[in-house]
């Protein structure tokens, strides 16, 4: 079994990642900026199953995220898996664009996944390791909302394909696509529910469905440079504008 480190990992789809990855016997450290008290509550939990470690860094602060990787082997030795998933997440469109939302979009979700990938590829241990980026079915379902977000999430899903072909053959390279997942504190509930279970399957994503995938690309040998959507197919139902968050009001 290898060693994780999970950015973003305390809260929502990145706390069941973590809680997956420990189940199936892996070390998880599991890293917060803000969410301290959820971290430690979680590992609490973990630690009953597995190596359990919390790590915090602001990946929008490039010295700390600098740090983060190494400062994260210290725990339990070289890191095998790395799994891309915080990411910052604000309204905006054309009409409302500001620089300092798209600058902190790119540097939370394109700039720091590159600079962990980057530490990671050099302390990777001798059996490989296996990079996982958390993306959106905004990739190929695209409107105008969440402008900032989508550019950095098209980012870095632009780069799987270079990422796995220089990384190879000893570390493995995949994007995860979610769609809609978890209900917003900008919508009712009742209106998630609408909205989860309007897919072409009849329903959208779950946490548990995204850290079952998390597991099958860290396990699956042959396979890199790829996006697995997980998403109940909302990709397929093109909408012109964002289908539950709106303006984030």
């Amino acid at each position: 079994m290898g060693v994780a480190l999970v950015t973003g990992g305390a809260r929502r789809i990145g706390a069941e990642i973590c809680r997956n990855l420990a189940a199936s016997g892996h070390s998880v450290i599991i890293h917060y900026n803000t969410s301290k008290l959820e971290s430690e509550a979680l590992a609490e939990e973990l630690q009953k199953i597995s190596k359990i470690a919390t790590i915090q860094a602001d990946l929008g602060d490039q010295n700390e995220c600098n740090d983060l990787l190494a400062k994260a082997t210290q725990f339990f030795g070289p890191i095998s898996i790395l799994i891309n998933n915080a990411s910052f997440f604000e309204y905006d469109n054309l009409e409302s664009f500001n620089a300092d939302t798209f600058m902190r979009s790119i540097e939370v979700n394109t700039l720091s996944p590159l600079v962990l990938i980057k530490a990671f590829a050099s302390q990777v241990p001798e059996g490989g390791g296996c990079i996982i980026n958390m993306l959106d079915q905004k990739l190929h379902n695209p409107n105008p909302d969440y402008l900032s977000y989508t550019t950095s999430k098209t980012a870095i899903a632009g780069m799987t394909e270079s990422l796995a072909i220089g990384l190879a053959p000893s570390i493995r390279v995949n994007g995860l696509a979610p769609g809609l997942t978890l209900p917003s504190p900008h919508a009712p509930n009742s209106k998630f529910e609408e909205l989860h279970n309007s897919t072409p399957l009849a329903r959208g994503s779950t946490p548990e469905d995204i850290s079952e995938a998390v597991l099958y690309l860290v396990a699956a040998k042959a396979v890199t440079g790829q996006v697995l959507f997980v998403d109940g197919g909302e990709r397929l139902s093109l909408r012109d504008s964002d289908v539950l968050f709106g303006r984030g009001e």
